[in-house]
C-alpha cells in the first residue's frame, strides 16, 4: 500500500467549496509526500511538522492537513488561496530552508499537483482519525460518480457531528483519479459514518464505478481545523 501510493505521487511530480470545473476561482491544492529510513523517521516528522507550521503562518495558506501512516510515510494536503500564492511562498527563504532540511532527512519526497473537486469542512473541531484513499473511476461513469460523491460529502459533513472534513482532489492529467482525505473526530465517528445512511447510499451506488482503490490508515493524531472557508 505504501509503495503504491508513494510511487503514484512521485511519478506525477505535479463548505464552501466548488467543483473543479466551476468558473469561480478555486483554491490551489497539492499533495506533499515524504518517507525516510526507519532510523530517520522521528527527525523527518519533526522537520515536516516545522515546515507545515511555517506554511500555516502565511495568510496565503488556507490549511495543511494530513498525517503519517503505519509504515512511516507522511502525506499532507496543502491548500493555498491560489497557485500564485503557492509559488511565491515556496520561493521564500524560510520555506525553502525548511524544505531543504526535509530533503536531507527524507529517503523519498514528492509533490503531486491536483485539482480541488470538492472541499467540505466544518469551521472548527479537532480530528483524531485521518484517513486517505486513492480511487480510480471508470471514465465512462465519471460524471455520475462525481454527483454521487458530492451528495455524500455535502450530507455527511453537514449532518454528522463526527465527520469534520471530507476533501476530494483529482489528478490534473488523470481526472478520473481521486485522492481523498477524510477527517473524523475519533474512531467511533468514523465507524458511525461508515454504517450511516450517507456512506451506505454512496457505497452501494459506486460499486461498478470504482475500478481501483487504495486505502490508507494514518496514525491517530490531533488535527485542528484551520477555520478557513474554502
Amino acid at each position: 500500500m505504501k509503495n503504491f501510493f508513494l510511487t503514484a505521487l512521485l511519478l506525477i511530480l505535479g463548505l464552501q467549496a466548488l467543483p473543479a470545473h466551476a468558473a469561480e476561482a478555486q483554491p490551489f491544492v497539492r499533495w506533499s509526500v515524504y518517507a525516510a529510513e526507519a532510523e530517520n523517521t522521528p527527525a523527518l516528522f519533526k522537520a515536516v511538522t516545522a515546515y507545515n507550521a511555517a506554511l500555516q503562518q502565511s495568510e496565503s495558506v488556507l490549511a495543511v492537513y494530513g498525517g503519517e501512516d503505519e509504515n512511516g510515510v507522511m502525506r499532507y494536503l496543502e491548500i493555498y488561496k491560489d497557485e500564485a500564492a503557492c509559488t511565491e511562498l515556496q520561493n521564500s527563504g524560510k520555506i525553502k530552508s525548511a524544505r531543504a532540511e526535509i530533503k536531507q532527512l527524507a529517503a523519498k519526497t514528492g509533490i503531486l499537483n491536483t485539482e480541488a473537486f470538492l472541499l467540505q469542512s466544518k469551521i472548527s473541531g479537532t480530528a483524531d482519525k485521518p484517513r486517505m484513499a486513492r480511487l480510480v473511476i471508470d471514465p465512462a461513469q465519471l460524471d455520475d460518480y462525481k454527483k454521487v460523491l458530492a451528495k455524500e460529502m455535502h450530507a455527511s459533513v453537514a449532518n454528522e457531528p463526527g465527520v469534520l472534513a471530507l476533501l476530494a482532489t483529482t489528478e490534473a492529467d488523470n481526472p478520473n483519479v481521486f485522492h481523498l482525505l477524510e477527517l473524523y473526530a475519533d474512531d467511533a465517528a468514523y465507524k458511525a459514518h461508515i454504517a450511516g445512511p450517507y456512506f451506505q447510499e454512496y457505497n452501494n451506488a459506486v460499486q461498478s464505478m470504482v475500478t481501483g482503490k487504495t486505502l490508507i490508515v494514518n496514525k491517530p493524531q490531533d488535527i485542528a481545523l484551520s477555520g478557513a472557508k474554502f
